[in-house]
């Protein structure tokens, strides 16, 4: 999940469609590496995230005009976090940060996708999981079996000493 950055920036990089020229270009991607801001444990920490894109949108409407003729509508980050955009790994707060307000015009790629959510804009694009067909296909249930429970987990349990505020997270 937070590799998306990393992946889509290398895709782009040797992308056909990508232009050197921004006159040419219809979109512009914005690499900022949010995820990449770790813990001495090395987990993601994203209470910085949101200062460290307002610096890097502030760095590129000051150096180029793009930004500021659109407000970042011709602009897309990829925001991997747990909650996009909202940039907090717990719902609660996630949902009191809301999406960061320079951000509501731009194109947000992320790997949150829950319908109705304060944390996914509308035209963002969701990044599905990825698992390996080979890993998935043992884990397959013929469909004419019944099923009565069906779970669906989403998170990691993390220890007191793993979890960056030292509280529980799933």
């Amino acid at each position: 999940m937070f590799a998306a950055e990393i992946y889509m920036h290398r895709f782009l990089l040797s992308s056909p469609v990508r232009t050197l020229n921004p006159e040419e270009a219809d979109w512009f991607y914005t690499p900022v590496y949010t995820t990449c801001d770790l813990t001495p444990n090395g987990l993601p920490l994203p209470f910085k995230s949101p200062r460290m894109m307002r610096s890097a949108i502030q760095l590129i409407a000051s150096n180029w005009p793009y930004w500021n003729r659109t407000e970042g509508a011709d602009h897309f980050f990829i925001v991997p976090h747990d909650f996009a955009a909202c940039f907090h790994y717990q719902e609660e707060k996630a949902i009191g940060r809301g999406i960061l307000p320079l951000l509501q015009r731009s194109t947000l790629v992320q790997t949150f996708g829950q319908r109705n959510h304060v944390c996914l804009k509308d035209g963002s694009i969701t990044i599905p999981p990825y698992a390996p067909p080979q890993k998935m296909q043992s884990h397959f249930i013929p469909p004419d079996i019944p099923r009565s429970i069906f779970v669906y987990f989403r998170g990691l349990f993390y220890d007191v000493g793993n979890d960056p505020e030292g509280g529980y997270y799933a």
